[in-house]
């Protein structure tokens, strides 16, 4: 029995670094690697933006890369289409998905253009609603004019990957925003029509197409 003790007790001492290291793999047991995920991706996408050397096709390109690999776009997506998701086919879940992928990008990147970023802080976080250990880091977007701008980006960790899942800018839902959008375009056109206005508004520079 002792040395039973003995064996548990040196396999917990062999494991409690590791999952220390970890902090939990939910976003709100691990707040500080929550807040440096942002802060590395505020840095990755102005050392993309600062490249004089890059067309403006190349600079997408590059952006799109980031935020693909730090985005949640399959949750968001579906977020976006609310009821409607569980109504529609695979093949229009299909046709939905890749316009997606292309309309959350080029919004990230044509609403940051519009405000002018240049930096961003984080300011703090707070625990989102529900049970899923998501967090709110919150953050202020430093522009080229005027005052900064409060985003609050909605964080998830799974299997030890933080994802950005949704954001607000000064009080205003992503998701929610989309979502009453994206019913008000099948209200009035159908789904097919709101594919359509999807890829009307994936206006991606030249030579950005792969």
């Amino acid at each position: 029995m002792k040395r039973l003790i003995a064996i548990l007790s040196f396999c917990f001492i062999l494991v409690q670094p590791a999952a220390a290291q970890d902090g939990g793999d939910r976003a709100v047991d691990d707040v500080r690697g929550a807040m440096d995920f942002v802060q590395n991706l505020s840095k990755e996408t102005i050392a993309v933006w600062s490249d004089s050397k890059l067309s403006s096709g190349e600079r997408y390109k590059a952006f799109r890369a980031i935020f693909e690999e730090a985005t949640d776009i399959e949750l968001l997506a579906q977020g976006m289409l609310g009821v409607h998701y569980r109504t529609i086919s695979a093949q229009q879940r299909e046709t939905y998905m890749k316009a997606m992928g292309d309309y959350i990008i080029s919004e990230f990147d044509k609403r940051m253009a519009q405000i002018g970023f240049k930096a961003l802080e984080v300011t703090g976080t707070k625990p989102a609603s529900g049970k899923q250990g998501h967090l709110y880091v919150k953050t202020e977007v430093k522009r080229e004019q005027g005052e900064p701008i409060l985003a609050d980006w909605r964080v998830r960790k799974k299997d030890g990957k933080f994802q950005i899942v949704n954001l607000e800018f000064e009080g205003i839902n992503l998701l929610i925003t989309n979502r009453d959008l994206f019913s008000s375009k099948i209200k009035k056109d159908g789904f097919d029509g709101l594919i359509a206005w999807l890829k009307s508004q994936n206006e991606m520079p030249s030579g950005s197409h792969s």
